[in-house]
């Protein structure tokens, strides 16, 4: 992703206190951060159907049948 051009707002002082971008940057921003936030959620869930499997071949929980995970759904 290429970083949108900005322009700053600054106080008396001269320090930054806005930034200004163009509302299809900003469109874009949201939209890439939402992407990267359900990457995230996908992730984590990945993560833990892994570390489900590994309890599962230790025998420290029981697994289903793929049958009772459809009829599931």
């Amino acid at each position: 992703m290429v970083l949108p051009q900005t322009s700053y707002v600054v106080d008396a002082q001269g320090q930054k206190i806005f930034v200004q971008v163009t509302v299809q940057d900003w469109e874009n921003l949201v939209n890439e951060l939402t992407r990267l936030e359900n990457l995230l959620a996908f992730k984590a869930k990945l993560k833990d159907a892994f570390r489900e499997v590994r309890q599962i071949k230790r025998g420290e929980i029981q697994g289903i049948s793929l049958s009772d995970l459809i009829d599931e759904l």
